[in-house]
């Protein structure tokens, strides 16, 4: 039986179970406002833990604006029946959950959906569904495709941290459920001051990363990764995530909802961050549809996934991300779509709101990528030292090194320093492997706003190996700051294997940014082949870590060109001053 308290603002109902149509029912919480309404709906769908107090403390904050809030555990998670695998059921329960919330005798029958990371990936599984009564989406953090920008960062490439963290993190409610010992007790101890309350204490959440990482850094060796022990049992999607490399699989596709764009015809409010390990599909998602649909939002801020501000020129008074007051934009646009207020919106409110760092300014646009854009290329040259800049290359020699995947360039867990596991890239650049390019001290300040490419000419003297990619602000002072990262797998999604030593051109997109370059500082360009464990180690084998059984490496000669018949460049999107 449902918990029901009532009070003089709401009526609180916790522990709802919402039947699926397979009979499986689902742990939910209801906010309302204590009137018989009827009220629009917002429902969000996730697989974290209640206890923390954070969805219903914003779920109270978005009732008492006049909306029914729906918080539902997905299946098999705390007190959800069924089993639980990642984002799979998510379309059809999505679906009844949609339509259950849009039948009851409190409903206006106009349902939306909220909430960043797993709980955006569940909108867009519902939205492949199309259930009628589903009316606005607003996903924060997160990608609607699982071709690149999810678990795989790009084509072929695993976005290992992630992924292995993400699996380490989900495993701890399903020991307890199970009734057996957690494989991975960090992360359990982690879970537990998740539920105390550790997102508002500074020392606690120190302690949960300390314990996350120190977990995810003892599954890293096991081969093959597919099989690591920790997760074989209780997170077993784990495997099935490495087995499935391409994004074009039908494995992926039907979760997807880039896969079904042309089937989704809803506004939608798209959030993301900068440095949020889920930028690219976010970005992709509101270009996609902003073509043909009507009513797409888009807002993109300095943070990473964890809602935090990286950069040492941050400015703290930018604003959070998970603002559901009255005046916020995405509150805004709920009173629109479902309440039909604010007749004037489409109108008067911009399409899009960017943040211009090192500018530190929030910045009204009409649409992205920029109209006013100029396409900026900046070539790589070997010079007396390596640098970039806007001469196109003559005839110069191609730098080379030597990738040794037995020594591969440190990496974060996650890209964004989600994890407080920040890279020295000053170390970096010193390191053999690593080629860095660089122009000299900008004379004036630069602004580069939209997505960067990199064209890159190499070689390798093994068939399949990485190029990875990494833009740079340097200040002054040498504090050397990440703005943008790609990667690229030589041997992924080819038809003909690659002949070692022959260059070939790869495009790498080193996915997008707004940051202006201020005069005095550098822009640096790294190019190496491993950021480990961000990404996972390509052992120049032919063979990937997650299947390898031994961990058998091969050291590559790696050649970079940049000359006249081969010009390797970066492409900036450069925005007029």
């Amino acid at each position: 039986m449902a918990d029901v308290t009532d009070t003089a603002e709401l009526v609180v109902e916790n522990d709802v179970m919402v039947p699926m149509r397979d009979g499986v029912r689902l742990r939910t919480d209801i906010f309302r406002p204590a009137g018989p309404g009827p009220y629009p709906v917002l429902l969000q769908r996730y697989p974290y833990t209640p206890r923390d107090g954070i969805s219903a403390m914003f779920a109270q904050l978005i009732a008492r604006q006049g909306y029914a809030v729906i918080v539902q555990s997905c299946r098999g998670r705390f007190g959800s029946e069924g089993e639980f695998y990642p984002f799979v059921p998510d379309v059809e329960d999505g679906y009844d959950a949609v339509e259950w919330a849009a039948a009851q005798p409190w409903s206006s029958g106009r349902v939306g959906m909220w909430g960043m990371s797993y709980s955006g990936f569940s909108q867009w599984a519902a939205a492949i569904a199309r259930p009628p009564h589903l009316t606005a989406l607003a996903p924060f953090t997160c990608s609607w495709d699982w071709s690149d920008s999810t678990w795989y960062y790009a084509p072929g490439v695993l976005h290992l941290g992630l992924a292995l963290s993400w699996s380490g993190l989900m495993t701890t409610e399903e020991a307890d459920r199970r009734g057996v010992p957690s494989p991975l007790p960090g992360f359990a101890a982690g879970g537990r001051l998740m539920d105390e309350g550790s997102f508002g204490d500074p020392a606690m959440l120190a302690e949960l990363i300390r314990l996350e990482l120190e977990d995810t850094r003892s599954m890293l060796g096991h081969r093959p990764l597919r099989d690591v022990e920790q997760l074989r049992e209780l997170a077993p999607w784990f495997r099935d995530h490495c087995d499935h490399d391409d994004g074009d699989d039908p494995y992926w596709r039907r979760i997807s909802a880039a896969a079904h764009a042309d089937d989704i015809d809803l506004p939608v409010f798209h959030l993301a961050g900068w440095y949020d390990f889920f930028a690219k599909g976010n970005l992709d998602a509101y270009t996609t549809l902003a073509r043909t649909r009507a009513g797409q939002r888009l807002v993109v801020g300095p943070w990473n996934h964890n809602c935090a501000q990286i950069r040492p020129d941050a400015d703290q008074n930018a604003g959070m991300f998970v603002d559901f007051g009255p005046e916020a934009p995405v509150m805004r646009f709920f009173a629109h779509h479902l309440k039909g207020e604010l007749p004037d919106y489409q109108r008067e409110e911009p399409p899009v709101r960017l943040y211009v760092m090192g500018d530190n300014v929030w910045r009204e646009e009409q649409e992205w990528p920029l109209a006013r854009t100029e396409w900026t290329p900046y070539y790589l040259h070997a010079d007396d030292e390596r640098g970039l800049s806007t001469r196109a290359p003559a005839d110069e020699q191609p730098d080379q090194y030597i990738y040794d995947p037995s020594d591969p360039v440190p990496g974060s867990l996650r890209t964004g320093a989600t994890y407080n596991d920040p890279v020295d890239l000053a170390a970096t650049a010193g390191r053999p492997d690593v080629l860095v390019y660089s122009t000299p001290p900008l004379e004036t300040e630069l602004e580069v706003t939209g997505p960067v490419n990199l064209e890159l000419w190499a070689s390798s003297s093994v068939e399949n190996t990485d190029f990875t990619a990494k833009l740079i602000d340097v200040f002054p002072d040498g504090t050397a700051v990440p703005v943008c990262q790609g990667v690229v797998r030589t041997g992924h999604g080819v038809s003909e294997p690659r002949t070692p030593g022959t260059p070939y051109r790869y495009e790498i997109s080193l996915w997008s940014t707004s940051t202006v370059f201020k005069a005095g500082h550098r822009i640096r360009l790294d190019i190496s082949s491993s950021e480990f464990p961000t990404f996972d180690l390509n052992p120049n084998t032919g063979e990937r870590i997650t299947h390898a059984t031994s961990d058998k490496t091969v050291p590559a000669i790696q050649r970079v060109f940049h000359d006249e018949l081969r010009p390797s460049r970066l492409v900036l999107p450069v925005i007029p001053r």
